[in-house]
């Protein structure tokens, strides 16, 4: 299902009459001026409860779903070429995985929920994934340039928000990876070899083996890492 086909279209100045005090609003208003393109925001009123993979063209969009979006499929979050795009989801997003990629950029009012992993690439293009309650997955990939966050409620990221295991970069204020992405020599030791390619973790690959119900990471090391965190 395409989500940027989903609602109804509307203006940014009919959604600043009824979202102006959103903590988030000004973020959302930002879509407007990032791209040379016209962007025609949409608006999805109500729950949006599906039993398919849900995926975006290539924007730019600017949408917001006013409730929850669950689905028992993937929640695929893409853009092309500088087509910065936003999705705020005022609800809960709940999904088997959750892929955001290039320029989406992804907000979430309460909770995130994914069964399976949650895959973020090509933040040096804007992609980013931010959630105002906890999020809970098998684990999230990102490469080094790409941004997560999760507040637990409050003003900001707080590690106790993250029920996952983090595969990121260091140096984000955001978050800690519980494994550095860029140890590229122990990729190998960590990874099962269905993700793995040339020897390195590729998120590709990596969503692939979680559509199939696979962990990305060897079963002894995924065990030593959830006790670690208490998971």
């Amino acid at each position: 299902m395409r989500l940027d086909e989903q609602g109804r279209e509307v203006s940014f100045e009919e959604l600043a009459e009824r979202y102006r005090g959103h903590d988030l609003w000004a973020w959302f208003l930002e879509n407007r001026t990032l791209v040379d393109t016209e962007v025609r925001p949409r608006l999805i009123e109500g729950d949006l409860h599906i039993s398919e993979d849900v995926e975006t063209g290539e924007g730019p969009w600017a949408l917001i779903v006013d409730g929850d979006l669950v689905t028992t499929g993937d929640v695929i979050l893409t853009t092309g070429d500088y087509a910065t795009s936003t999705l705020l989801v005022t609800g809960h997003l709940r999904a088997r995985n959750l892929e955001y990629a290039t320029s989406a950029r992804v907000a979430v009012d309460r909770d995130l929920t994914a069964s399976g992993v949650i895959v973020g690439t090509w933040g040096t293009d804007g992609a980013m994934l931010g959630v105002g309650g906890t999020l809970t997955a098998r684990a999230v990939l990102l490469d080094s340039h790409t941004p997560i966050w999760a507040n637990a409620g409050g003003p900001r990221s707080v590690p106790e928000a993250f029920r996952t295991l983090i595969v990121g970069g260091r140096g984000w204020q955001e978050f800690k990876p519980d494994l550095d992405t860029n140890d590229i020599e122990r990729h190998e030791q960590t990874f099962v070899p269905e993700v793995l390619k040339r020897g390195v973790l590729d998120h590709a690959k990596a969503l692939a083996h979680a559509q199939r119900g696979g962990s990305p990471f060897l079963p002894e090391v995924e065990r030593a890492l959830r006790e670690k965190k208490g998971l």
